[in-house]
């Protein structure tokens, strides 16, 4: 019975480690808006077309940290980025970031942002079709 106690405990503390699980954060993230748009990027020093996905957060909670991701989906193919940031409480920040994947003959062009821990929900970027 000990051996199954300790790996229980084991288990959840794993997966609080692999999850970003924070019990003591009591922070949680507010997708506000999220936009798309095409841009130029400069990558390895040479100018680059892709498009920036740019979103507002507002921790609605108090002070901690919030994991937030953005996605991009286009006909050639899906991207992730993300990043794990602090926020006070009633903070908002304007993040963005430049995907250089796609290239400027991809259609249907969309984007997602999930802030983690946060209100269930996830909010999606206007459809852009070239």
């Amino acid at each position: 019975m000990g051996n199954f106690i300790f790996g229980a405990v084991i288990a959840v503390l794993g997966l609080a480690y692999v999850g970003g699980w924070d019990p003591g954060n009591e922070a949680r993230g507010e997708i506000v808006t999220v936009h798309q748009q095409l841009d130029i990027g400069v990558m390895d020093g040479a100018p680059d077309a892709g498009v920036l996905v740019k979103t507002s957060i507002k921790n609605v909670g108090q002070g901690g940290f919030i994991r937030v991701k953005a996605r991009l989906s286009t006909s050639e193919g899906e991207w992730e980025r993300e990043q794990k940031l602090h926020f006070d409480a009633n903070e908002t920040k304007d993040l963005s970031w430049f995907f250089h994947e796609p290239t400027v003959n991809a259609l249907n062009v969309q984007s997602w942002v999930q802030a983690s821990p946060g209100v269930p929900a996830v909010k999606q970027g206007n459809k852009k079709n070239a």
